[in-house]
């Protein structure tokens, strides 16, 4: 694997570049076939990760990851493109502003951050060709009351070959590839990761 890695903090958000970081991480780190799995803008970063980088990682996880804009409730969306630097004073009693303080190099540049989160936002995009191009087990997680609906998680499931047909009485049906769909009851989009049936999830798929 060939990576190319540069610091530039003008650089747009992008989840390509960010999955080629994450790929160069590990290479740097020198892990042999990590576990990787990402929430949210995370999770659209660990699917360009894989993707990009096939045979790096053993398993993947997405969680709350839509892989098309249009997924998003209309209402959430135009919320989103309004995300700018204006709103860093209303975002100060946030745990992802107490988080970033903690443990970002540049403290000072949330507003930067928050510019660049409301442009990524902004855009519409479509990554459907990367699903398909996945080669590892992966698990699509979801809330039942996500950003997007149950519906557009279970086409992402249904792009990786899952949900085609009855399992079988000897699993013998499930999807091919290891891939599998959990959606958490009474979970949002915020919150869907503090629920032991994500964590239950999570692991027995890592232990599968």
């Amino acid at each position: 694997m060939t990576t190319n890695w540069t610091a530039d903090i003008d650089r747009p958000l992008s989840m390509s570049h960010m999955g080629d970081d994450v790929a160069a991480l590990v290479e740097h780190l020198e892990l042999d076939q990590p576990d990787l799995v990402g929430y949210s803008l995370g999770g659209g970063v660990g699917l360009h990760a894989a993707a990009q980088h096939a045979g790096v990682f053993r398993r993947l996880v997405l969680t709350s990851a839509h892989f098309r804009s249009d997924a998003i409730y209309p209402d959430l969306r135009a919320q989103q493109g309004q995300v700018s630097a204006a709103a860093e004073p209303f975002m100060r009693e946030t745990p992802m502003y107490e988080l970033y303080q903690r443990v970002a190099p540049r403290p000072q540049d949330f507003g930067r951050l928050l510019d660049k989160l409301g442009a990524s936002m902004a855009d519409d995009f479509d990554h459907s060709d990367l699903i398909g191009s996945l080669t590892l087990p992966t698990l699509v997680m979801a809330g039942d009351a996500d950003m997007a609906p149950p519906s557009h998680f279970a086409e992402l499931f249904a792009l990786l070959g899952g949900g085609q047909r009855d399992g079988g009485w000897m699993r013998e049906g499930l999807a091919t590839g290891g891939h599998a769909l959990a959606i958490v009851p009474a979970a949002t989009h915020y919150d869907v990761f503090v629920s032991p049936l994500w964590a239950a999830n999570v692991l027995h798929f890592l232990d599968a």
